[in-house]
């Protein structure tokens, strides 16, 4: 595949995961996760409202985040030019209860934690983590067969996405 045609794609699957998420007003009222048991304190939880509708979004308290901690063991790779996924290796995303994110055994800081007001009946409310180059959504609600429970754009190169995302 061409470099146009894989940038396209990249940037396509991007937006529709974009597409995925909420909105969102201007709070970004931060949350000390470990005021509810969450553990230590390890990251203040703000949100980046710029990319949502108003009110749509907001910061998650320490307990909503709690709920989204987990291992996701899934897949990466690209779209090739029929937009079919493309599967170049497997890849692990750790949230934990703090708000500390590792992805493939590399920590990294989360910039933006929001977390849809509403529940959609497919994913039920979806967290929308900005990291690094690249972004994660999470679901709580049972995995759908494409997506799984999280899915996104690697945060190493904002390029490869990650999908079927799966708790164990």
């Amino acid at each position: 595949m061409n470099r146009n045609k894989t940038l396209l794609a990249s940037l396509l699957a991007a937006l529709m995961l974009s597409a995925c998420g909420g909105g969102g007003d201007d709070d970004e009222t931060p949350v000390d996760p470990g005021a509810g048991g969450g553990g230590g304190g390890a990251v203040t939880l703000t949100c980046n409202t710029a990319g949502y509708v108003a009110g749509a979004v907001a910061v998650p308290t320490a307990t909503e985040l709690a709920a989204y901690a987990g291992t996701f063991n899934g897949a990466e790779g690209r779209f090739d030019d029929s937009f079919a996924f493309v599967k170049s290796g497997d890849a692990t995303l750790v949230l934990n209860a703090d708000g500390t994110l590792t992805y493939k055994g590399t920590a990294y800081t989360a910039t933006s934690f929001c977390l849809d007001k509403v529940a959609s009946p497919t994913y039920g409310r979806i967290l929308y983590v900005e990291v690094g180059l690249g972004k994660f959504d999470m679901a709580t609600a049972p995995a759908s067969a494409d997506l799984g429970q999280a899915w996104g754009v690697s945060p190493v190169d904002g390029t490869t996405i990650f999908r079927q995302g799966l708790k164990p």
